[in-house]
């Protein structure tokens, strides 16, 4: 989509999408009735159930904070996942298929994840750096048996990523500005064409000379409005 530039959300599109924070905005209550039937997918409600088990007594905002806590970070209270009414909306807009192979960074819990393999069909990877989130995703895993569409590996953003995706996925609105810009890099050395989506800003902004940006979109998330941006990487490391 040429001559698409970043954009910040506008008053309009806040005032027109606050209401689905309380649910009662009809243009977005359609967006999760729309995805309601993916929600009670009975694979993935199975993935949920475990999920859930297994952070019944620790919660993954404890175990965050508890994770940063123990490092001194100067943020530790940095948790956060994406809606799944809100990643409905992303996979449609961004044309997640089945076909896909998907890298989530920052896989946390693993919900989003299980989420694209169980109902979207993807063969995903959830990339993810805090030890007690991949080893409860890994139980997950083992205790459905959906090893073949996802698996989790334990790694850095800015060090390397795993594997060949056709589509990345970050969901990191916090970062320092060194961290995105190793993260762009790193996008670019998976090849030519991969589509790579950000939350709150674009890679054009580190790297315009290697990406494309070719949609981009307000939504609604646990703090807020913001804007979700696609781009695609035009000139590989």
């Amino acid at each position: 989509m040429e001559g698409l530039q970043s954009r910040q959300v506008t008053f309009l599109e806040r005032v027109r999408l606050l209401p689905l924070s309380i649910l009662v905005s009809v243009r977005e209550a359609r967006m999760a009735l729309q995805a309601l039937p993916f929600v009670i997918s009975k694979d993935f409600l199975r993935t949920e159930f475990w999920r859930r088990a297994l952070f019944s007594g620790r919660t993954p905002w404890r175990l965050s904070k508890d994770f940063y806590a123990e490092r001194a970070a100067s943020d530790i209270h940095c948790f956060g996942e994406t809606p799944l009414v809100t990643l409905a909306r992303i996979q449609r807009r961004a044309g997640i298929c089945s076909h896909h192979k998907v890298l989530e960074v920052g896989s946390a819990t693993g919900r989003n994840c299980f989420w694209l393999a169980t109902v979207i069909g993807c063969r995903v990877v959830g990339l993810e750096h805090i030890p007690g989130f991949v080893s409860r995703a890994d139980r997950v895993v083992s205790q459905t048996g959906c090893s073949e569409r996802v698996r989790f590996i334990s790694g850095d953003m800015g060090d390397s990523l795993p594997g060949e995706p056709d589509i990345i996925y970050l969901y990191g609105s916090n970062l320092d500005d060194d961290l995105i810009a190793r993260f762009a890099r790193r996008c670019c050395e998976k090849g030519e064409g991969v589509r790579v989506i950000t939350v709150s800003y674009p890679l054009t902004d580190y790297l315009p000379d290697s990406y494309e940006l070719i949609d981009c979109f307000p939504a609604i998330f646990a703090w807020g409005v913001t804007t979700v941006y696609v781009q695609k990487v035009v000139r590989p490391a």
